[in-house]
Order: C-alpha cells, then structure tokens, then sequence
C-alpha cells in the first residue's frame, strides 16, 4: 500500500480547514443533497464529500460509508487533494498502490474509484467528491465533467456557508476542546486565536461577498494604576464588565474579542471605510457610559479605553495575512495611547494599487 504524501503546504491547508468551522458544525443539507445527486447520476454504492483533517479522513456528507471517517493515510481522498485534476482508480486490485489498502481487502471493498478536489476560498484544497463501487468500472470523459460540475457546487455551497457563519453559531457547534482552544475563560469571549482565525473567516467572506471589514485593537487607559489601586480582583472584574458591555453593543455579525491583560479586539463586517472612526468612538461611548466603578467609598472612577482601528476592503487576503492586519490596528493604537486617554486613531492598511 502506498500512502498519499502531505501537501507542501499542509500545515497552511490544516489551519485553513480548521478556521472554517466545518469540522464541528451539524450536518449539512445542501452537501446532502449533492451526494444525493451523485448517485442519482452515477448509480455508485457509495458517495462521500470528505475533509482530509490531520490524521483522520472525515466524511462531511455519505451514502453507504460504513464509518463517520477513517484513517488518512489509508484513504483514496488523500491522494485527491495532491493535483488540480480528477483522481480516477478503475480497479483497485490491480493498482500496486491500493492492491493491500484495508478498504480495498475489506469493507467497503473499494474497486472503482473517482473523486475530485474540493478547493476553499483561501486556495487551499480540504477534501474531495468521491465515488466509490465495489466492481470494477470504467469512467467516461462525460463522467468526469459531471463529477467535477458536482464538485463546483460543492465547493460554491461549502464557501457560503463556512464563510458566513456567525459567532454564535460557530460557538454552539464548538467541540470542547476546541472551546478551550478558542474561548478566554475570564470573559467568555474569543481569545488572541479565537480572534485571528475569526478574521481569517472574515476575510474570506468579504472577498466572496465583496465586503469591506473594520478591525480595532482597544486597551483599557491607565490599566496598571487600576490594578495597583484596586487590586488584581477588582481589575478582573473591569474587564469582565467591558466585554460585557462591548458584546451587548454589537450586531450578531460583530466579533469581539480578549487578547491579553486589558488588551481586546473587535472585527466589523460590512462597515464602510468612513464609518470606521466614528464607531471606534462608539466604543469608547459604550465602555464609558456602561462600565462604570465606585471604589470602596463610594467615589466614582472612570473607565476609559483608546482605540486603534484599520479598513481591510474585500481584496485585502490577497496582501495581508489575519496577524498583520491585527498588527496595523495595534499600531494605531499604540499611536491613541501616545495622545493620552480616551482616543482613536485610524490607520490604513497599504494596498498596492492595482
């Protein structure tokens, strides 16, 4: 048996499929649908959309697969994702790569097989629309064109959905672990890798979508002197009580995250370039009015925070990676620090002219 080699760029294409959030989720009708079209068509035993996900082959979508998935290196799907074109196996029992492979000496008794690449919007190839009989059969040039048609709608279906998922509904198909993974346990919202694999998803979708998005870095003004005041306890609380008001302010749409310390994030899809200023104000508006603190005797302190904001445009993931988009808003908030408290400063991110 011969085990199909990991892409060169796998570690890349894992953290794509993962940011996608289609490992987790429920089953999905409309990729349903398409499997079941595929048989229609093809009258195979078995059909199967699956996502290559670090050592496992895992079948989003299935006709008569046995098991929810099985191991990579043993799957036909494996060697799918290494081309742009169709992988095609018309007898199993006499191709030296899969003459010993378990699916092929048990079941399902793999003979014929034909899958093609299913390509994401980052690039990145995550699985295969796959075939598969247990008698030998050949496949015609008119079979293939159909087989890759049904992997076009697979992949329009798989973009739209994935790339539109809001973060609550992202959040409840959340497995445990990768709860923790993602969620800061201080406040209950995304922490930094929450945050950063959020706007990897949001770029994606503004470029499907033709969307712009707006990104802030916001920092808690004269953090130390309140957690010397007050004590490590009390700040906790500060910052609990400004993720709260943060998050209550949002639309569905709208992310926000804790970085670190008194350090958040919040991601805006859809906000024009022009409003970007102004609702980093609102931010300043909402900590302000609804974070507010009385120390033991009663005195009021203020809460402020200063806000670096950038404007990514839909063809932004064509020149900036999620981290250094994060970056030019952190420099601008570096830039609201530097004025004092309570301000917003805008930076622009450099898109080469086209």
């Amino acid at each position: 048996m011969k085990s199909a080699q990991r892409p060169d760029n796998e570690y890349a294409r894992q953290k794509s499929l993962e940011s996608m959030g289609i490992l987790t989720s429920k089953a999905d009708p409309e990729l349903d649908r398409i499997t079941r079209v595929a048989q229609r068509i093809f009258g195979s035993e078995v059909v199967a959309i699956s996502l290559l996900d670090n050592d496992r082959q895992f079948f989003k979508s299935n006709i008569n697969q046995p098991t929810t998935e099985t191991p990579r290196d043993i799957s036909f799907c494996g060697h799918v994702i290494n081309d742009d074109v169709p992988f095609v196996v018309e007898d199993a029992t006499s191709d030296q790569r899969f003459t010993d492979n378990p699916l092929v000496t048990g079941v399902p008794h793999v003979r014929a097989y034909a899958g093609v690449p299913l390509t994401n919007p980052d690039g990145f190839k995550i699985g295969a629309l796959c075939i598969v009989d247990s008698v030998a059969r050949t496949f015609s040039a008119e079979d293939i064109q159909i087989l890759e048609d049904l992997g076009h709608w697979a992949e329009t279906t798989i973009a739209i959905r994935y790339g539109a998922r809001s973060p609550q509904q992202v959040l409840d198909d959340l497995e445990p672990a990768k709860h923790r993974m993602l969620i800061d346990p201080l406040t209950g919202i995304w922490n930094k890798t929450g945050i950063v694999e959020f706007l990897h998803r949001e770029l994606i979708n503004a470029r499907l979508q033709n969307t712009p998005l707006a990104i802030y870095r916001f920092e808690i003004d004269q953090f130390d002197k309140l957690e010397q005041n007050y004590g490590d306890e009390t700040a906790e609380h500060i910052i609990q009580a400004i993720s709260a008001a943060i998050t209550s302010s949002l639309r569905d749409r709208d992310v926000v995250g804790h970085i670190d310390g008194s350090d958040f994030a919040c991601l805006m899809p859809t906000v024009r370039e022009e409003q970007t200023s102004f609702l980093g104000f609102k931010l300043c508006d909402t900590v302000r009015e609804q974070c507010r603190f009385y120390d033991a005797d009663g005195n009021p302190t203020r809460i402020t925070i200063s806000v670096g904001a950038t404007w990514a445009p839909p063809v932004a993931k064509q020149h900036f990676t999620a981290n250094q988009i994060l970056g030019v808003a952190q420099e601008a908030l570096g830039s609201a620090k530097s004025q004092g408290i309570e301000n917003v400063v805008y930076k622009a991110l450099s898109i080469p002219a086209t």
